[in-house]
């Protein structure tokens, strides 16, 4: 019998992300002993974490085709049995290219779960509930990177980088009966078919509606994405570099720095959800975006300068921008498939997830760059010159007018 609840179908939608952001996102908190085992400097290193980054890059747009025709129940299934497989290529991997091949591999394949679960909120979702239900559903991002940053690191103690990166791999087997046990989609009269007590129907809104047209003819989604790929540097530049720059600048074991990253987990799944209620309430949900890029910029700032001076600071202001540069993905995400509407929800945030994909991929190599001509710290310094530029584009105003005009 399949699973017609709505927040049961949430709930399974995160575990399905966990899975996929393990082992996308796997790679950083494992960064020390990856560059052991292939004998690579920091800079190659971060570079190497980026590859799931790059072959999402190459293949996600072809995804959002497919889970608009296809549904998201499929295309998650497939993502899931296919990302496992990848990651069991690892066992076949001794050389450095090879392991770069197959993290390649691991992003190409492993991409579409974030979308297709995504456009399970605007389809199951009213509007009213939407920020909070994309809130919890985006929290599965630090979770999946908490998760990892507890047990990856001393799974690779144990068994080696190759050995810890089959630990994703094996989750995403067991969500994949779970996914498939899911309805593809609410039965009729509403976005759950919720009836009262008395058995009565309850209206509701129902899902979000089909649009006519591109939503890229307006330049409100265009902004949103945009704001999107800017926020993501700072974002990035925390997950890639946080354990190194406690491991190598501030002389902490590699579990201990994992464990200060996965502590940053769960205030940053928290401040998801919280704003998404926000949202909902208020009906606005870029005005919280414009403020999160302000605090977590003069954060990344303060990260900069003050560790010389004060070392016991680096550890509270590394948590404070980790917490920080995590909370506006729900926003954002959810923003872009309101503007986009059902029919073209699938493709918009495929080209969301693409385009910061772009973001991910170039990160860290503009912060090799910036870590060969000035050092590890200084990446946080440009970490906070994107989150400055973010509050320029944020579309508050041309939002409130793209809700006016379609009702969502």
């Amino acid at each position: 019998m399949l699973v017609r609840n709505r927040w049961m179908i949430l709930s399974v939608s995160m575990v399905a992300q966990v899975a996929s952001v393990s082992a996308m996102f796997g790679v950083p908190v494992v960064l020390p002993q990856l560059r052991e085992a292939f004998g690579v400097t920091t800079a190659q290193a971060g570079m190497l974490a980026g590859l799931p980054s790059f072959g999402l890059l190459l293949t996600l747009l072809l995804w959002g085709v497919v889970i608009d025709r296809a549904g998201e129940r499929a295309t998650m299934a497939l993502s899931l049995l296919l990302t496992a497989g990848a990651l069991g290529l690892l066992w076949t991997a001794s050389q450095l290219w090879s392991v770069a091949a197959v993290l390649f591999l691991v992003g190409a394949v492993g991409g579409p779960v974030n979308a297709a679960s995504g456009r399970l909120v605007l389809t199951w979702f009213e509007r009213t509930e939407r920020g909070l239900a994309m809130g919890i559903r985006q929290s599965a991002l630090p979770l999946g990177v908490g998760l990892s940053a507890l047990v990856l690191p001393r799974a690779a103690d144990a068994w080696g980088f190759v050995g810890a990166m089959l630990l994703p791999g094996a989750l995403a087997l067991v969500a994949v009966p779970l996914v498939l046990a899911m309805a593809s989609a609410p039965p009729r009269g509403g976005a759950e078919g919720r009836t009262e007590r008395s058995g009565k129907a309850v209206p509701v809104s129902g899902p979000a509606p089909a649009r006519s047209g591109s939503p890229y003819r307006r330049w409100t989604i265009w902004r949103v994405h945009g704001l999107s790929m800017l926020l993501g540097v700072p974002q990035v530049t925390l997950m890639v570099y946080t354990v190194i720059y406690l491991v190598q600048e501030q002389g902490w074991s590699p579990p201990a720095a994992g464990a200060v990253v996965a502590a940053a987990q769960v205030p940053g799944a928290a401040g998801r959800l919280l704003l998404g209620a926000w949202s909902d309430r208020t009906g606005n949900r870029m005005r919280p975006v414009r403020w999160l890029a302000v605090v977590s910029g003069l954060a990344l700032v303060l990260l900069t300068l003050l560790p010389n001076a004060w070392g016991w600071s680096a550890v509270p202001l590394v948590l404070l921008c980790l917490v920080l540069t995590m909370w506006h993905n729900g926003l954002t995400f959810l923003s872009v498939a309101e503007i986009a509407g059902t029919a073209w929800a699938g493709r918009a945030l495929a080209v969301q997830n693409w385009l910061q994909a772009v973001s991910t991929t170039l990160t860290p190599v503009l912060m090799a760059a910036v870590i060969t001509l000035s050092g590890l710290p200084a990446v946080f310094a440009v970490g906070a010159v994107f989150s400055a530029l973010a509050v320029v584009v944020v579309p508050v105003r041309a939002e409130g007018r793209e809700s006016g005009a379609t009702g969502q």
